[in-house]
Formats: C-alpha cells, structure tokens, sequence
C-alpha cells in the first residue's frame, strides 16, 4: 500500500496539467494513512 500510495501522489504531483483538483477515494483506515504519509511534505 505504501509504494502504491507514493506512486500516486508522485504522479499526480509531476504531471503537467491544469486540473487543479484531484481526488483519491480510500476505502480503509490504511489506506488513507499511507496516502497521507506519502502526501505530508518532507522534513
């Protein structure tokens, strides 16, 4: 789950677009902490 949730969030952050909202729907408890661990910005 944790290299998907990386997956994800690099993608949509490196595309070239100008959608300027996207939406990810989880259906878990770890998911939605994977996504927001990939998500948080680094330290």
């Amino acid at each position: 789950m944790d290299d998907g949730a990386r997956i994800a969030i690099e993608t949509v952050r490196d595309a070239k677009t100008s959608v300027e909202e996207v939406r990810f729907v989880l259906f878990d408890a770890a998911a939605y902490e994977a996504f927001e661990a990939a998500a948080a910005p680094e330290a």
